[in-house]
């Protein structure tokens, strides 16, 4: 079992946020505790947690005033190595939009409860404030996209509307990048309204391309007429919304 009252002092830290402590405070979505909850140590177990972090100092005083985290948790040699591949893609790629378009990252940790062998990648806690007016949703969603793909990311997901948190200032952050890659991005060009339909470039991002034509253009009072102005059937083919390379 967890203690809610006890502070885990992972023994990996990243170089990011050398000894870092967590007390976790709660599930994702629950505040507190009822109890503690079942600490998920199984092969392939994975959970996200709200927690508060420090800084420990050098002389194990506490430095930073404690941040709100989401620490995302698992155990088994395969989720670990998945959560070690989507931390990479934070360390290495994200860095222009962290905090900005993504969450802050804080870390990648590996551990030992309980005898099983668990990791963790500590983010900044993202509270969903939700955005009533489904234009600037959508508009938030576009520009959140392009931001990470000037990055030169490859999301893979981005038709999940999961996978966008509205935060409190308006803007979105993107979450999940387990399927994500390295992007040389080519740009999208906006659907028109031309009843001939538009011309396409010769090199065109499948993921923006997607993005245009789920968000962008629904976002707008004619965005039927203009998917079928530009020969676009959705209604028709599902697939048009779920796959993309």
């Amino acid at each position: 079992m967890f203690n809610w009252q006890t502070k885990y002092t992972f023994t990996q830290p990243s170089q990011l946020f050398p000894y870092t402590q967590v007390a976790i405070v709660g599930e994702a979505e629950k505040r507190t505790f009822h109890g503690a909850p079942l600490i998920l140590t199984y092969d392939g177990a994975h959970c996200v947690y709200r927690a508060t972090m420090v800084r420990r100092g050098t002389e194990d005083k506490n430095t930073t005033i404690p941040v709100d985290v989401a620490l995302k948790w698992v155990a088994g040699k395969d989720r670990i190595e998945r959560l070690k591949r989507e931390a990479e893609v934070y360390e290495k790629m994200l860095g222009p939009v962290r905090g900005v378009a993504v969450p802050q990252y804080y870390g990648f940790f590996l551990g030992t409860v309980e005898t099983a062998t668990v990791a963790c990648m500590i983010l900044e806690w993202c509270e969903s404030f939700p955005i009533d007016d489904v234009r600037e949703l959508n508009r938030q969603r576009m520009i959140a996209a392009t931001q990470l793909h000037k990055a030169g990311v490859f999301h893979g997901q981005l038709l999940d509307p999961r996978h966008f948190i509205p935060m409190r200032d308006g803007t979105i952050r993107i979450v999940d990048f387990s399927t994500a890659k390295a992007h040389i991005c080519p740009g999208s060009v906006p659907l028109s309204m031309d009843p001939k339909g538009d011309p396409r470039p010769t090199e065109s991002c499948g993921e923006l391309d997607v993005m245009e034509s789920r968000f962008g253009v629904d976002a707008e009072r004619h965005g039927r007429q203009l998917r079928w102005a530009n020969g676009m059937y959705p209604e028709l083919v599902r697939s048009f919304y779920y796959i993309y390379d």
